[in-house]
Formats: structure tokens, sequence, C-alpha cells
């Protein structure tokens, strides 16, 4: 931009003393030249920040948007997007993978019992978990209220399993790494579903969500895959009580999705 604007003046000025027949064109072109950069760079610098500045804003903006603020995963709209897309684009069979979806058990009577703030935390927790359980070719996301989603690309349902246990074992743990919680266990409901070349990305769905309700008809902390018979998970560890334990419990816990806390 600046050298077009010197040129630019230099041009202009030797035309005018061409036409004019002015006899001090050296020096005049210097001066010119010497005018355009002293307001030019400043100029020019000033809008190249700025252009910065605004591409940075854009991609913060599409992060944003993109991103669920709480517990730094995928919000709903972009996990479904970006799963159909990793879905019909990876490299195994196309549309082969497992849908996990997450709900945390009884999650009212955390906000009920010690607080919203300590219920962020939780959230917060959870979806560390999620995302050091799962590989970086995984999508995961927090779809809304105490849900979570996880897409496992390519996933048998030996795989799933391990994947889930791995998130519901290590959930069951986070109640001694918050201290606000006094010790209280979570647990998690997982529900599982795979996807095969002949199913609907839809279908999948909709199994996965009644894979959910089922683990949580069951009685909550276990696994169920589509519909296979329930995953039971193991004991709670001792050191460890069940959340809703000496809490009003409201007999419906609510689920966003329709479903039992």
């Amino acid at each position: 931009m600046i050298v077009v604007a010197i040129i630019a003046a230099d041009l202009l000025t030797a035309f005018f003393y061409w036409y004019f027949e002015f006899d001090r064109l050296p020096l005049d072109i210097l001066l010119t030249t010497i005018i355009v950069l002293i307001i030019g760079y400043p100029l020019g610098f000033f809008f190249i920040g700025q252009n910065v500045k605004l591409r940075e804003m854009a991609v913060e903006l599409d992060r944003l948007s993109k991103i669920d603020d709480l517990t730094g995963l995928l919000n709903r709209r972009t996990f479904f997007s970006e799963t159909r897309r990793v879905a019909a684009g990876g490299s195994a069979p196309r549309g082969a993978g497992a849908l996990l979806f997450i709900d945390v058990d009884h999650f009212k009577a955390v906000n009920d019992g010690f607080g919203h703030a300590v219920g962020d935390l939780v959230l917060r927790e959870i979806g560390s978990i999620i995302r050091s359980c799962i590989s970086q070719d995984d999508v995961a996301a927090r779809l809304g209220g105490e849900e979570f989603a996880v897409f496992l690309p390519g996933a048998d349902a030996a795989h799933a399993n391990q994947v889930s246990e791995t998130i519901r074992e290590t959930v069951g743990r986070c109640g001694r790494v918050i201290p606000a919680l006094e010790g209280s266990g979570i647990t998690v409901s997982i529900g599982i579903a795979t996807l095969t070349p002949d199913r609907q990305f839809e279908e999948a769905l909709l199994r996965a969500d009644r894979s959910l309700y089922a683990a949580k008809e069951r009685g909550r902390n276990r696994i169920v895959r589509e519909d296979e018979p329930a995953h039971v998970a193991g004991p709670q560890q001792p050191s460890q009580r069940p959340i809703d334990a000496g809490l009003p419990a409201p007999e419906c816990r609510g689920r966003p999705a329709g479903l039992p806390g």
C-alpha cells in the first residue's frame, strides 16, 4: 500500500511538472516521497493492525459459536454436524462408529444440595474426564444441562464399551477431586448405539437415547448398549456415598430430553 501510494504521488508530481513545465522536478519528487512515507507508514500500520484484529475476532467468534464455554467441549449443534461429517467421510467403512449418550445421575441433587457453582465444577470436571478418555479423532460435546455425547468413528461395540466403562469409572472418582462435594459420589449412565453403513444417523441417535433411558430405568450408574442386557456397574468405592444421600431429593430429577435424572 505504501509503495503504491509513493508511485502514484511521484507519477502525479511528474505529470504536473511535465504539463506545466516546472523546473524543480527531482526535488519535489523527493519531497512528495518523504511526505507519503511520513503519512503512509502510520496509516498503513494502523489499517493492517485493524485488519489483523478483525480476523482474530472472527476466528474467536467462530470458535465460541462451536464450543460450550463451561466444559470446552463442542456444543450440541456443532456435535451433530461434525459427527455427520466424520461418519460420512471417515477412513472406516462409511458410517461406521459408535455413539455414546452420557447423563449425570441425580444432577439436580448436586445443584440443590451444594449449589450451582459446585454443579458447574462437576460438569467442567466431567468434560475434562471425557476429553482424557477419548482419542484426538473422536468427537465429544455437551448437549445441554448434564447431558454429554461422544462419537467414536470406526469403533465397534467392544471399543465403545471399553471407552464407556473408563468414563464411568473415572467419573465415579471425581468426588475425591472436588472438595466441595465432601466425598459424595458422582455417577453417570451411558447409552451406546453403533453406526453401520446400512443404518441412518438419525436412527443411531434414537437408539443411543433409548439405551440411555434403559440405563436410567435399570438403576443408573451403568452402561447399556442398544437392546443388549445392561452392563451393571460395580459397587461404589467405600469412601464415597451416593450424591443424593441426605439431600432433599425431589421425586422428579428432571432431564432436558425428558429422561429421569
